[in-house]
């Protein structure tokens, strides 16, 4: 089976995009190549990368804040989300478990300010030049935490290599535990306060189900949407894969399961921020504006993951679609709103137009166009 069903997942929460989000995310990519271009094999790498729009990842987490911030915020997501990229391809960091370590060894030594790193390579020079723009934003906690924070990320990446490259797939929990590491959940929720002007440091019993269903709902909406890159670049570590290959789910199950567990996660969600902001400490200013933060946090973050073609294919456009047929083997894909009689290609006709005898297949809605 090579394409699923997508059904309409809750999205309770709000949706918004930075008033200069268009102007941020050129002044990102700007930065993305002038800071990290050696890091790609090739300028079409780097094209395709910046075709992906992950610039606009700052925007619509961080509408809220000011621009200078929103940058800030969008540089580092895209800093990362090389890193990221980097690891899951089998001819660079994803190659060698060995080689990421030396490079993450580096990556830290620089932003400890040690010696350890080299001095001049551009993961090291980049995250120098945000670590001073960011850094004056952060208190003494908030700036400790950020070390740890970063430190998780590049593990969690060093993991994911591991399990690939020894063909080996976890199970849920421990998928979960690397997945909070990997996708860099202690350093979201410090984006999110730096955006928001609060240190929550010292918060995290009040905020202890607050954050385990944000960030739950969150990996999950990604390992979702993001499931035709990860089967095509044979990922292990996705909730996806460990449904599918050690809980023997067929793939429309799987997918199933996901959408289940999404609900769950975001109305969990929404009943713990409700407790805090009705509790004792919800009369907290800093607390109440952490908590909006995480709300435009999770909404944009789906937002963003319906919209980029790093899931769905480079030549991808949007069309505000949020349900429908998803085919995991087209070179690009769109929501259709039938199955495709074949899916290794993605016909140039909408299947709407389609005359055979599929009318049992699930129909996908009319499409919503995003919220602004």
């Amino acid at each position: 089976m090579t394409e699923f069903f997508l059904p309409e997942l809750p999205r309770l929460l709000p949706v918004a995009y930075h008033p200069n989000a268009a102007q941020i995310e050129f002044r990102s990519n700007g930065w993305v190549r002038s800071r990290l271009a050696d890091c790609f094999a090739s300028e079409e790498d780097l094209l395709t990368f910046l075709r992906q729009r992950n610039g606009l990842y700052g925007p619509l987490t961080v509408p809220y804040t000011d621009e200078r911030r929103a940058l800030d915020v969008a540089d580092w997501y895209q800093y990362v989300t090389v890193i990221d990229s980097l690891v899951s391809d089998r001819s660079a960091l994803g190659a060698d478990e060995a080689r990421a370590r030396e490079v993450f060894a580096d990556i830290m030594g620089d932003f400890h300010g040690d010696g350890g790193g080299s001095g001049d390579f551009a993961y090291g020079v980049a995250g120098k030049e945000l670590w001073r723009r960011i850094s004056p934003g952060l208190s003494p906690d908030q700036i400790r935490r950020f070390a740890g924070a970063l430190e998780a990320f590049l593990r969690g990446c060093v993991t994911e290599i591991r399990f690939k490259l020894t063909e080996r797939v976890p199970d849920y929990e421990t998928c979960m535990t690397v997945r909070l590491d990997s996708f860099g959940c202690d350093f979201i929720r410090l984006m999110t306060e730096y955006a928001a002007d609060v240190d929550m440091t010292g918060c995290d019993r009040i905020l202890a189900d607050v954050h385990t269903h944000c960030m739950r709902q969150m990996i999950i909406v990604n390992d979702l949407l993001s499931w035709r890159k990860e089967h095509a670049q044979d990922d292990k570590m996705t909730v996806a894969r460990v449904l599918i290959e050690r809980e023997g789910l067929g793939l429309q199950s799987c997918v199933d399961r996901l959408c289940e567990l999404i609900d769950h996660h975001e109305r969990a969600y929404i009943a713990a921020r409700d407790q805090v902001l009705n509790g004792p400490h919800g009369t907290r200013p800093g607390i109440r504006a952490y908590l909006k933060g995480l709300d435009h946090l999770i909404g944009g973050s789906a937002e963003f993951e319906y919209l980029t073609p790093r899931y769905f294919g480079d030549g991808y456009v949007w069309d505000g679609s949020t349900s429908g047929w998803i085919s995991l083997t087209a070179p690009v894909t769109r929501f259709r709103a039938r199955p495709s009689t074949d899916t290794s290609t993605e016909s140039n006709t909408d299947s709407d137009t389609d005359t055979d005898t599929q009318s049992g297949s699930p129909q996908a809605p009319t499409p919503s166009m995003t919220r602004s």
